[in-house]
């Protein structure tokens, strides 16, 4: 069937490529079509004549993956100079062209293709908000032009030029986002995009680490918008209108909430559930006034549409059809999210965008999950540049591609095109009632729900929900994935990683693998375990990896070996009775992991008793030692620095006397997370980072580099209003001092807020206001003061996220931020965000 479909997007040829980079081709098979970008080879590829980049990044080089993507179908190569070209050797139907950069390389071939494009082209950018407003605005201006933006938040040095190369004839508008970490970052993306317009959303801490100052993070950011027409921006931010004004006076429009000289002026009203908008617009002769209603709230949410609403007005757009659009947008994070589901399934949420290129995101997402059955759930694809029929042959051959075993389509137009799809099981219906009312079974699945936001697949989502607790723990993969990379540019070459995924991954995994399997695909070495179950938990997920387990007992030691899961050997008596289990079952070959006690006083064999320990060692050859290690106790407080040294010196003197006498090279380990950054010298051959890769629970000067990548928030039950005088909650530890008013939440000493956080001691955010707790916190629920704030049934409350950080409310209870996410629950809901 895919042989069928044409694909007559050609992004350029070969020689155009030799051409824009200057760079000489080592093997030149013909002057090929150039169809599709890669850069990672896992992802499958879709057109003819796709061409790879081998990009060189800190966790991956992309060189290394070169054989891979040939044997997936690639045949055309960006190298560096350097690379071995071995592969001319092997094949001689390639095309590879040497460069100094293959990432300047992918630079230069997309303001190539870019610069055939005339449309007018809003870029955003700023520190919070770039994605929702981007995709706001692609939804709201879907309703009128056939419209490309980046997929999800494709917005950096190789996120943007896969972006751009999604352009094609028939696209009558851009959108596009663009993030920097550090300066000089800004002009690449600006050549890339060459927008028409820009928006500036706000500023904040967020990716700060690499600016000096607030002013230069400013500086830096708005150089994406030097070749714009026009540029919008909020002006009760006021450095931002300082910095801007200073630049770009003539080409400015802005809006304010209170500021009367601002070129849009916008009024709100809190209504339930909604917030009514009252738009003015003043010009010389006359004020113009929209009005508008929107489905949400919160301050954050009020500031992005407010932003989509003031440009698209200015833009001529029908405030009648800007109206009908607004209830349809999502007021949550728009993010794809990994859920637990009913019967074992995973259920990947990416309900609120509906396009080719964020489905194919979206499906090599869901081939990186545990290999189970495969089921997506998608609706039509509404307002695509792309005629009906090529579009659904397009779906057609994507979902064959990706070995999806079942296809339930929702709406009229898919399924009028339902003989397209040739995979094992296909069901279609023409509503989301008509799927909700024939209840569909799911077990043992992966479930990918897809759709454009008219259909309001979320409600699909729900029914295949597992939990139901209105208290949510988000934990944001992105985060993640950036605290790796920030630790892993720490270490030296060759320094592996074992990441410790002990207490459900610091209490952000649920009961299945999600963390552990984002740490295997982005090249964690090892895994580090408590207990012996956790890692056959792990092992039953389909996770590869080699996972030490701290805690092994005898009684297990069967199953260790059966799911090859490696030991910590502590004390003589354990290794004893390894000995005899390997004698009674004629083992050949134990990995295990010498734990030596250097100080900790906790686990570990004395420097005492290591004559013994090699004499028992030299007795069994079936022991095979992967790695010596031990334990910093104070690494992060540099009062205790000598103690730190002190470990350090008896570390090394112990693992190089077990070496001389057992004539091995194992792995060596002494360094947790505030050891990898504060005792880079003691690297040796592999690191443990636990709490680090979440962001949390580090050394005050490094917290700026690290992105906190958990959040837990619950929403409000209910509202009361409560007299001076009386009381509220268990044993009436809290009383009314005057008339307050109090909301009642879904949150309590079972999910993991302790009762140590009642009786105003702890604080949670609503509406961006610090609520105190007041009185007892009960098993379920918590009562807080809402008295200076209107609050609602239904509004978000967190209780720490990445600006009211978990370290703060740990310093206030008098504990660690260990003890707060691993107290969380398993009855509260995980989301995955990617």
């Amino acid at each position: 069937m895919e042989s069928t479909i044409s694909f007559p997007h050609i992004l350029g040829h070969f020689n155009d490529l030799v051409a824009v980079t200057a760079g000489y081709p080592v093997a030149e098979t013909a002057n090929l079509p150039i169809t599709e970008l890669s850069i990672d080879s896992r992802n499958k590829t879709f057109t003819p004549f796709p061409l790879f980049f081998a990009i060189i990044g800190i966790n991956h080089n992309g060189h290394d993956y070169i054989i891979e993507a040939y044997q997936k179908g690639i045949r055309q190569f960006v190298v560096n100079h350097a690379y071995n070209h071995s592969i001319i050797e092997k094949y001689n139907d390639v095309n590879i062209l040497a460069v100094t950069d293959p990432l300047e390389a992918l630079h230069q071939f997309t303001i190539f293709y870019r610069s055939k494009y005339q449309l007018p082209l809003l870029s955003i950018t700023g520190s919070n908000g770039k994605t929702i407003v981007k995709e706001w605005m692609h939804e709201l201006l879907s309703r009128k032009y056939k419209t490309v933006s980046n997929p999800h938040s494709y917005n950096a040095q190789v996120g943007v030029p896969l972006s751009i190369s999604l352009l094609q004839p028939n696209h009558e508008y851009g959108i596009f986002e663009a993030g920097i970490s550090q300066p000089g970052e800004m002009e690449k993306l600006a050549r890339l995009i060459q927008p028409t317009h820009g928006l500036f959303t706000n500023i904040g801490p967020a990716h700060s680490q690499g600016f000096q100052t607030i002013t230069q993070k400013i500086e830096e950011k708005i150089k994406l918008f030097a070749g714009c027409s026009t540029i919008y921006y909020c002006k009760d931010h006021p450095l931002v209108d300082q910095v801007l004004r200073k630049r770009y006076k003539n080409e400015l429009i802005n809006w304010s909430f209170n500021n009367p000289t601002a070129d849009y002026l916008v009024r709100c009203k809190q209504l339930t559930g909604q917030t009514k908008l009252q738009i003015t617009r003043s010009t010389q002769n006359h004020k113009r006034a929209n009005t508008f209603i929107v489905p949400f709230r919160d301050s954050a949410s009020i500031e992005n549409i407010t932003h989509c609403l003031v440009y698209l007005l200015d833009n001529g757009l029908d405030p009648a059809l800007l109206q009908r659009s607004l209830l349809q947008l999502k007021a949550i994070p728009m993010r794809m999210t990994l859920k637990a589901g009913m019967n074992r399934c995973q259920v990947i949420d990416d309900t609120y965008t509906n396009d080719i290129a964020s489905l194919r995101l979206a499906l090599d997402f869901m081939q990186q999950q545990q290999p189970t059955k495969r089921t997506v759930i998608l609706s039509d694809m509404l307002q695509s540049a792309t005629p009906d029929h090529q579009l659904y042959q397009e779906l057609a051959a994507l979902l064959a591609k990706h070995a999806i075993h079942r296809l339930i389509g929702i709406g009229p137009v898919i399924s009028h095109h339902s003989t397209l799809f040739e995979i094992p099981e296909t069901i279609f219906f023409n509503s989301v009632e008509a799927f909700i009312a024939a209840k569909p079974s799911f077990k043992d699945e992966t479930i990918l729900v897809k759709g454009a936001r008219s259909f309001r697949l979320e409600r699909v989502v729900q029914t295949m929900e597992k939990n139901s607790h209105g208290t949510i723990l988000e934990i944001d993969m992105h985060a993640i994935r950036h605290n790796l990379s920030y630790f892993r540019s720490k270490l030296q070459v060759g320094t592996k990683i074992m990441a410790m995924v002990k207490a459900s991954t610091y209490g952000s995994g649920s009961n299945s693998f999600e963390l552990a399997s984002a740490l295997q695909r982005h090249g964690v070495e090892y895994l580090g375990v408590a207990y012996m179950d956790e890692g056959i938990h792990l092992r039953q997920q389909g996770i590869t990896l080699p996972i030490m387990v701290m805690n092994p007992t005898d009684d297990h030691f069967d199953a260790m070996l059966s799911h090859h899961l490696e030991p910590e050997v502590y004390s003589l008596p354990l290794l004893d009775e390894l000995a005899c289990f390997i004698s009674e079952k004629s083992i050949q070959s134990i990995p295990i992991h010498l734990k030596l006690e250097t100080g900790m006083h906790r686990l570990g064999i004395e420097e005492t008793a290591l004559d013994q320990l090699i004499t028992q060692l030299k007795q069994i050859p079936a022991l095979h030692i992967v790695s010596i290690f031990s334990h910093l106790a104070a690494s992060q407080e540099d009062m205790h620095d000598a103690y730190t040294l002190l470990q350090a010196d008896r570390f090394i003197k112990m693992t190089q006397y077990i070496e001389q006498q057992l004539a091995i090279k194992p792995l060596k380990h002494l360094l947790n997370t505030n050891g990898i950054l504060r005792f880079q010298q003691f690297q040796f051959d592999m690191v443990r980072l636990g709490i680090g890769l979440h962001g949390v629970g580090v050394d005050q000067t490094i917290q700026p580099y690290l992105l906190p990548a958990s959040t837990l928030k619950t929403t409000i039950s209910q509202i009361k209003s409560i007299q001076k005088g009386e009381s509220i909650g268990y044993d009436r530890k809290g009383i009314a001092q005057q008339d307050i008013t109090i909301a009642t939440i879904p949150i309590g000493y079972a999910d993991g807020l302790s009762r140590s956080f009642g009786c105003g001691k702890g604080r949670v955010i609503i509406q961006g206001h610090a609520c105190p707790i007041i009185g007892n916190v009960c098993m379920d629920m918590a009562m807080v003061d809402v008295t200076n704030i209107t609050a609602q049934r239904g509004d978000e409350v967190i209780i720490f996220n990445a600006v009211h950080s978990i370290d703060a409310l740990a310093e206030q209870l008098g504990t660690i931020p260990y003890e707060l996410l691993t107290q969380i629950s398993q009855r509260v809901k995980r989301i995955y965000y990617t």
